[in-house]
């Protein structure tokens, strides 16, 4: 395996080879794949996994989330990709207040108070829990496609220098939640992207097989675009990444958090918590969902300990190498 990504020098036919070589893992990943659901976003990840499936016949039960006072982003590609494939696709509509009263039972289950980690995972905790009610055995989702095949405008944006060592860091640490939430619930998570074959090729590639540009805009995912294109529409195709919160609308609940704290209370909560239990709150979102931990959970400085600490709430990091502190969100660290 090649664990190169800087620029290599390769002929048409070479690369051409390449997109074929990557067409044919994904393909032959999701035909192998026994998943009767997906979680579908209309994105560049899940479109391609829904189009490979409905190519061949069959016809998977999207569930997508839609927040009802949100601005979701996704749901126009989505109804796309619903013209296109005919998707059976179920759009949920969830209140806000339905979102934070479902919100303990997933700071327990992910055991964290990240704002941003819970305002994505809400909405996967969402779908998973419809999947299992309609009964599906287990759904496909597009977790890691980003992560290899540098999906995310900070990794695009990198020198060709700086993107190689990065992949590989994110290959050796990446997790989802997905997979814990689909445990929890008794819903199977096929993460095609995740499959073996798939990630020793993403090592593999050049950065000019990751990274393209348009007209002076610089995009990632070149060649999975490429290997695509001829199942998607022009405007799945050329996508860009949309986190969870803004494709669904979830991030309207960084508001009503931070709403929900008043200044006396942040003040009095954020010198108890740095007093008692050695957190250093940042704001009055944290704040919030750290009550609710709180509430829920010991402080983390008594958790099991790690390689090293977290140096903003004192609790266990499993690497060494980790700059994120999967409890409470804190970069770098």
């Amino acid at each position: 395996m090649t664990n190169s990504l800087s620029p290599q020098l390769l002929t048409p036919a070479d690369r051409q080879e390449r997109v074929k070589q990557l067409r044919n893992l994904v393909i032959d990943r999701v035909l192998a794949s026994s998943a009767d659901g997906i979680l579908f976003s209309g994105g560049l990840d899940t479109s391609v996994l829904a189009a490979i499936a409905a190519s061949h016949g069959r016809r998977l039960q999207a569930v997508m989330v839609s927040v009802e006072e949100g601005t979701g982003l996704d749901e126009p590609f989505a109804r796309l990709m619903v013209e296109r494939l005919g998707l059976d696709l179920e759009i949920l509509r969830p209140s806000l207040k339905e979102l934070l009263d479902r919100m303990p039972e997933l700071v327990l289950l992910l055991q964290t108070f990240d704002p941003m980690e819970l305002r994505n995972s809400i909405v996967t905790h969402v779908a998973m829990e419809a999947a299992s009610k309609r009964g599906l055995s287990a759904v496909l989702t597009g977790d890691a496609a980003d992560e290899l095949f540098a999906g995310y405008s900070f990794m695009f944006n990198m020198s060709a220098e700086r993107l190689p060592s990065y992949i590989r860091h994110l290959n050796d640490i990446m997790h989802f939640t997905s997979q814990v939430i689909g445990q929890a619930l008794g819903v199977g998570v096929d993460v095609p992207y995740l499959s073996p074959a798939i990630r020793d090729f993403a090592l593999s590639l050049g950065y000019d097989d990751l990274v393209g540009d348009d007209q002076g805009q610089r995009f990632g995912k070149k060649i999975l675009r490429e290997a695509f294109s001829s199942l998607l529409p022009r405007e799945i195709a050329g996508r860009l990444k949309t986190p969870i919160e803004y494709g669904s609308g979830s991030t309207a609940l960084k508001q009503l958090a931070e709403e929900s704290v008043n200044d006396t209370v942040f003040e009095r909560e954020r010198e108890r918590a740095a007093t008692y239990d050695s957190v250093k709150l940042r704001d009055k979102e944290q704040c919030f969902y750290y009550l609710m931990y709180r509430s829920l959970l010991p402080p983390p400085k008594e958790l099991a300990r790690g390689v090293k600490t977290c140096s903003e709430c004192q609790g266990p990091v499993s690497r060494t190498d980790m700059r994120y502190c999967r409890i409470c969100g804190a970069y770098p660290i």
